[in-house]
């Protein structure tokens, strides 16, 4: 049974009336899925939506980006992401997606459908004093060229230029439907990309002693890699290093490459430990000019760890405990996930809560071909985005 004091609980009885609608939004979006940087239709339309609410509204930002802001004075962010990935569908439902290989498998359908459901609401009740600011943010799960992704590129946009504060909610499928998981503090980790180019001097198979060898150079490479981890950090400290792709200049059983290209990800949650997972990668590479070879190593910060402020998470605990009852807050631990709305909470006290999307009796876990949401939990999503930047604004 559902609880909670009457403004509260009126938020929440606004959001069910919304439950079909909201419905028809995901599913809209979630047939309809596209990569980082390419949302083009997915803004149109976000827009086709927010054009008949009582906002004012700026599109184009970062090219693919919009801002709804509501009311007028302080400024809170409520934020939701856009892109989807590139996965190929295997849920056969009538609104699975309609673009080949691409997929919404992390939720970001239902990010912008809760936010959507927010900006609805706001839109029946603006804030009385100040102004709730919802961000539909492209790229989330990818960088440009420039080692930039949707949340960067929209902060030197000015999507949160005088803002005070920001909130953003993801979905949990380990998590029920009617919980709210949140944490005070180090919740997901940093996340750096790397790139390690092997190069050596390609020879025929039959004469490796007329060459240098990439293959077993990387070979050499990796296995280091994996004692980083292992031997070279504390064990009291978390940390991932993984690599996931090896590709040859040349694939033939009887030609041995001339260069061989490493990518991987690394995952930490203080910056020592960032900075130790550079150096330590640095010197496994340094393995290639023992044997002749050469390299070249690139990094990219895809997102710094995130950390909750614990005054933002106390209202995000005050508005579940009202919303839905004091049970369905749930404490969560750290997760080495990372997540790029922690760009926005370095540059003002953010908090990022976890949405129970669970579908009972079925393993759907995010970035999986066969990720869904329980659906009931998005009027959840919607009102408690609405009232945390509503609740925010009145303290």
């Amino acid at each position: 049974m559902l609880t909670g004091t009457h403004e509260t609980s009126k938020m929440l009885q606004r959001a069910q009336a919304l439950k079909s609608k909201l419905i028809e939004f995901r599913r809209h979006l979630h047939s309809h899925p596209e990569l980082s940087f390419r949302e083009r239709e997915t803004s149109k339309f976000l827009i086709s939506i927010l054009s008949g609410l009582n906002c004012r509204l700026r599109s184009g930002v970062a090219e693919n980006g919009i801002t709804a802001e509501f009311g007028e004075g302080r400024t809170v962010v409520v934020r939701a992401d856009m892109d989807a990935l590139p996965i190929c569908e295997q849920n056969k439902v009538e609104y699975a997606s309609l673009n080949e290989g691409v997929m919404h498998a992390c939720g970001h359908d239902a990010h912008m459908t809760c936010a959507l459901g927010a900006a609805m609401l706001l839109s029946e009740n603006p804030p009385e004093k100040g102004c709730v600011r919802v961000l539909f943010q492209p790229a989330e799960e990818a960088v440009n060229d420039e080692g930039k992704g949707g949340a960067t590129l929209m902060m030197e946009h000015g999507a949160i230029d005088g803002a005070e504060a920001a909130f953003a909610l993801h979905v949990w499928p380990e998590l029920p439907v009617g919980t709210i998981g949140v944490r005070e503090g180090s919740l997901l980790a940093g996340c750096d990309s790397f790139t390690i180019t092997l190069r050596g001097l390609g020879a025929h198979g039959a004469f490796p002693e007329t060459g240098i060898d990439t293959v077993v150079l990387a070979a050499q490479v990796i296995m280091a890699l994996q004692q980083v981890i292992s031997r070279r950090k504390s064990a009291l400290e978390p940390a991932i290093l993984t690599v996931g792709g090896v590709k040859s200049s040349s694939f033939a059983p009887n030609v041995i490459p001339g260069e061989v290209v490493l990518v991987g990800t690394i995952r930490y949650l203080s910056k020592s430990t960032q900075d130790l997972l550079h150096r330590e990668i640095e010197n496994a590479c340094r393995i290639a000019e023992t044997f002749g070879g050469s390299y070249s190593l690139d990094f990219t910060c895809d997102a710094p760890a995130l950390v909750n402020d614990p005054r933002l998470t106390g209202l995000v605990r005050e508005s579940c405990a009202e919303l839905l009852g004091a049970a369905a807050v749930i404490d969560v631990p750290q997760a080495m996930g990372a997540e790029d709305f922690a760009f926005m909470a370095n540059k003002l006290p953010g908090t990022f809560f976890l949405l129970g999307t669970g579908i009972p009796g079925s393993q759907r876990t995010l970035h999986s071909p066969t990720f869904d949401i329980n659906e009931d939990a998005l009027p959840i999503g919607a009102a408690m985005l609405a009232d945390c930047a509503l609740r925010y604004l009145r303290t």
